[in-house]
């Protein structure tokens, strides 16, 4: 029946798809009172007419019809699935509406949840709740602060499954790590991976670390692990790599007792990655092993502490 209905409708459309952008924005808010007047049934002839109408209306609608139209369709998604399935594509401030109605399907969802529309998955990772299925797609193709929003959500849950991808895709974020490691939910060898990985590092196994990381040139996580050791924020670390800070880091690296050479080590990874020239690059151990004291505690005593985050509650 609805290729009929679609097939009848086609100089209908043809006529809509003339409107000037004024008029298609009108008449959506006009069918869209419509609807919520008459509340039709979904399966109803005259919902499956309306929906091809709205969808087709919409697709060239001003932004301001589509963002009034958005709140007034996430209150009858089951009549017009397929004018809501095009506003959950819009813009983020057209679509939020319709992603965080609880009407949504998981199937219409999950339609959405693709590496190009992180803003939506942003929203999606939001909702109240979120079934294994959809929350697993959030965890394949989310990018850190996409996921960082989805772990911290209690309604979300990711499988055992989910969970290992998330852990194998963004498990050198250190901020994923302490969120899966604090989500009772998640598998315990998952967790306990997580944690040890967190772990502070001193003395001799912290030079080691620093020294394969800065051999692999992954210059954040050695940052991470060094500000760490010191008790300060991993993000003033790396806003010393943003602004090219060498003697903010070696100071840093001389309290948290990192070898001269290791420091030299992490410098040339450090310009080689920024593309710098690395001509002096020998003189960086003497460098580093004549700063004052005082300049050392000045540097430091400027740095943030680390910041103490609250663990998630979770329903049990």
């Amino acid at each position: 029946m609805a290729l009929d209905i679609e097939a009848t409708l086609g100089p209908l459309q043809g006529m809509i798809g003339q409107l000037a952008p004024k008029a298609r924005g009108a008449l959506i808010e006009e069918l869209v009172e419509e609807v919520l007047r008459e509340r039709p049934d979904a399966a109803s002839r005259k919902a499956m007419v309306l929906d091809l109408v709205v969808a087709e209306a919409l697709r060239e609608a001003p932004l301001p019809s589509r963002v009034r139209a958005s709140p007034k369709l996430a209150r009858c998604i089951a009549a017009l699935p397929e004018a809501s399935l095009t506003l959950a594509r819009d813009t983020v401030a057209v679509a939020e509406a319709i992603l965080m109605a609880p009407e949504m399907s998981d199937e219409a969802l999950l339609a959405i949840c693709t590496a190009d529309r992180q803003d939506h998955m942003r929203i999606i990772a939001r909702r109240q709740a979120l079934s294994g299925p959809l929350a697993d797609a959030i965890a394949r193709v989310g990018e850190s602060t996409t996921v960082a929003l989805l772990v911290r959500n209690p309604g979300a849950r990711p499988s055992a499954a989910g969970f290992g991808v998330i852990a194998e895709r963004l498990g050198s974020d250190p901020a994923i790590r302490a969120l899966i490691a604090q989500r009772s939910d998640c598998p315990s060898d998952i967790a306990k991976a997580a944690k040890a990985a967190d772990e502070v590092l001193t003395g001799e196994a912290l030079n080691e670390a620093v020294t394969r990381l800065a051999e692999k040139r992954d210059l954040l996580p050695a940052v991470d692990l060094i500000m760490r050791a010191i008790g300060r924020d991993r993000e003033a670390g790396r806003k010393l790599i943003d602004r090219d800070d060498e003697k903010a880091l070696g100071a840093v690296c001389h309290v948290a007792g990192i070898d001269a050479h290791i420091y030299e080590a992490l410098v040339h990874a450090w310009r080689v990655a920024a593309g710098r020239p690395l001509t002096d690059i020998h003189k960086t151990p003497v460098r580093f092993r004549l700063m004052r004291t005082a300049e050392i505690d000045r540097i430091v005593s400027r740095l943030p502490l680390a910041r103490v985050r609250p663990p998630i509650e979770f329903p049990v």
